[in-house]
């Protein structure tokens, strides 16, 4: 069963072999970037679900141990656990995660913020906005020892990101905390991700709507947009780090839309509509799309390999 867009996995295969060709990365390179994905990880699975510190102030929270003025101390200790899951969930890649290791995650990103942290719910809980019906509390231990089986035995033989977005999807749905399933999912996602070899991802607090709504189309029996949705996440974190090992490379070097317009045969207003809908490998820094040459390049390669294929089709006819 595949449930990611073709051109899109196959821009991600290729991008995941150019990566492994570089393995093991420099050691400096590996530092930095992890520095970096566990600021940035932890400000938006943060911010998705409400808190309320800056990307600025979670990193001085995280780094210098500073107090901010104003914020929460729910905030502060978000802020302050959730590196230590992420560490924890490295610890467990060269293995297939266990029910211990969810309750573990959820225990130690809530520590001094919930009494029953790393403990299932015992009672009923509702997703605000959303008409979908959690299961009751006393079927939560069977759903998430059904949960890991199916995992074990992967029946519908996903490809390693469909696989790792539909666990997501399916912790999720379970909802077997009673606070914090979002972020759990994300993390057990990631566990998921780079015990095949794929670099930590992260969906983006400013794809939150988007982030929702396909899970909301995944709970009415659609996963395609889910999985698509991840899928995405993941390109953007391979290109993040083939930008770091290659830095020469020019046709990496992430650019303004409207810079990469005026080289192209597309306005600054298409290709931000086909990085909003996925079309090409891009990324949004502060309010701006940021897309490489080399996307552009792909996604034209792409275009003219369709039409090849359509006169194809209609001449064999």
């Amino acid at each position: 069963m595949n449930l990611i867009n073709e051109n899109l996995h196959e821009r991600i295969i290729a991008k995941k072999i150019e990566l492994d060709e570089h393995r093991p990365l420099p050691t400096e390179i590996v530092r930095k970037l992890r520095e970096r994905m566990e600021i940035e990880y932890t400000y938006n699975s943060n911010a998705i679900e409400g808190n309320m510190l800056t990307h600025r102030e979670t990193q001085l929270v995280i780094r210098e141990g500073i107090t901010i003025g104003g914020k929460s101390l729910r905030d502060h200790l978000e802020a302050k656990n959730h590196p230590r899951a992420i560490k924890y969930i490295e610890t467990l890649k060269d293995r297939a995660p266990k029910e211990s290791d969810i309750l573990r995650v959820h225990e130690i990103i809530f520590s001094g913020i919930l009494e029953n942290a790393g403990n299932y719910r015992n009672s009923q809980v509702f997703i605000e906005g959303s008409n979908y019906t959690l299961p009751p509390a006393l079927e939560v231990p069977n759903l998430m020892s059904d949960l890991i089986k199916w995992l074990k035995t992967n029946p519908n033989e996903l490809r390693p990101i469909e696989i790792a977005a539909i666990f997501h999807y399916k912790l999720a749905a379970i909802h077997p905390f009673d606070d914090g399933n979002g972020r759990i999912a994300r993390l057990l996602m990631n566990l998921l991700l780079i015990k095949h070899g794929y670099p930590f991802t992260l969906v983006r607090t400013y794809d939150r709507r988007r982030y929702y709504d396909t899970l909301k189309k995944a709970d009415n029996g659609n996963l395609k947009p889910f999985v698509n949705f991840i899928a995405r996440c993941v390109e953007e974190s391979l290109d993040l780090y083939l930008s770091a090992i290659a830095p020469a490379n020019g046709r990496r070097h992430f650019m303004k839309l409207a810079e990469v317009a005026r080289d192209t045969p597309y306005s600054q207003e298409y290709l931000s509509l086909l990085a909003r809908r996925g079309k090409i490998a891009a990324i949004k820094i502060g309010k701006d799309w940021h897309v490489t040459l080399e996307a552009i390049e792909n996604y034209l390669s792409y275009v003219k390999s369709r039409k090849t294929k359509l006169r194809t089709t209609r001449t064999s006819y």
